[in-house]
Order: structure tokens, then C-alpha cells, then sequence
């Protein structure tokens, strides 16, 4: 099985392997760099899931494969309160697409409005708190609040497992 992946990130890569790897013997990931079809810091779920299909698609674009997968992070709002979460994105070469996301936890609202208020990226907030540089790309904001409980990797993994639902129920799906 080979997996083109929109991100050279090395914890979302891992989780796309791991996510794969649970149901297909052998995966050979193919990263690229997708930072060009995506906005920097994605606001909403929407935004989310126009990163992570643009992404998924540039990438099986440029790599081929089997499946294109884009993993975009973002914050969105519920009822005023901000959520930070990950959205993957798994296309084929016909075009068809399916979308899960990760577990979402809660950010603090002044750190979220401050960040937006400056146009600065959670990353930059992230790193400030934890003390890790490239933090997004290591175990990121979610293993410094679980205190190394759970990490990027693991939200990675939890989106593209559920963006793999469809592709392995496609008689439900329709795929």
C-alpha cells in the first residue's frame, strides 16, 4: 500500500503509519511538502477540511500511490469555547474522498483571542508553554497538557483511522 501524505511533519507521519498499518501489511509512506495549498493556521472546521483535502490531493498528485492523505490542525468554537483538533483527509485517484477527525480538547480563550489579535500561529503559544521548540512537530501542544499522556501522533492517528472508515466499508459508503 503506498501513501502519498501532504506533510513532512514527523508526527504526522507517524501517525499515518500507524493508522494504516492497523489494517494493511505493508504501507510505504511518501511525504511531501503541502505547506503550499494550506493556510497557516486554520479557523474552523471548514477551513480544516479545505486544508486537509487540498493537502491530500496535492499530495497524491505529486506521488501517486494509493491513497492521498492530508491531516490539517486547527481550532474551532462551540458555544464560544475554543477546541483544538485534528481533521485528516483520504482521497483515491478517482477523485472520491473521506474525512475523520481526532480528538478535540479545549484551549484557553485569552490565549486564543491574544494569538488571533497578533495573527500569530498556536504554534508560536505552544511552544512558549511548553518550552519545546517545533513542538508541532514532536509530540506537540496535546502530549504538554496530558502531561506526555497523549501526542500529536496519537490525534494523527486517531483522524486517519476514521477517515479510513469509509474505504473499508465501501458497500456502506458507497465507495
Amino acid at each position: 500500500m503506498i501513501i502519498a501524505v501532504g506533510s513532512k511533519n514527523p508526527a504526522k507521519l507517524e501517525g499515518v503509519r500507524a493508522a494504516f498499518s492497523k489494517y494493511f501489511q505493508s504501507v510505504e509512506l511518501r511525504p511531501v511538502d503541502s505547506s503550499s495549498v494550506s493556510v497557516a493556521q486554520p479557523l474552523g472546521l471548514e477551513e480544516m477540511v479545505k486544508g486537509a483535502t487540498r493537502r491530500a490531493r496535492f499530495a497524491i498528485s505529486k506521488a501517486g500511490g494509493d491513497y492521498g492523505v492530508g491531516v490539517e490542525a486547527g481550532i474551532f468554537t462551540i458555544s464560544g469555547v475554543y477546541f483544538d483538533n485534528q481533521l485528516a483527509a483520504i482521497v483515491d485517484s478517482t477523485g472520491k474522498a473521506s474525512l475523520g477527525h481526532s480528538a478535540g480538547y479545549m484551549l484557553p480563550s485569552d490565549a486564543v483571542k491574544k494569538m488571533m489579535r497578533d495573527g500569530s500561529e498556536l504554534e508560536r503559544w505552544a511552544e512558549a508553554l511548553s518550552g519545546v521548540p517545533e513542538v508541532g512537530d514532536k509530540g506537540g501542544l496535546i502530549q504538554h497538557l496530558t502531561k506526555d499522556k497523549m501526542t500529536r501522533a496519537d490525534l494523527t492517528e486517531q483522524c486517519v483511522t476514521t477517515a479510513l472508515i469509509p474505504w473499508l466499508h465501501r458497500e456502506v459508503y458507497g465507495f
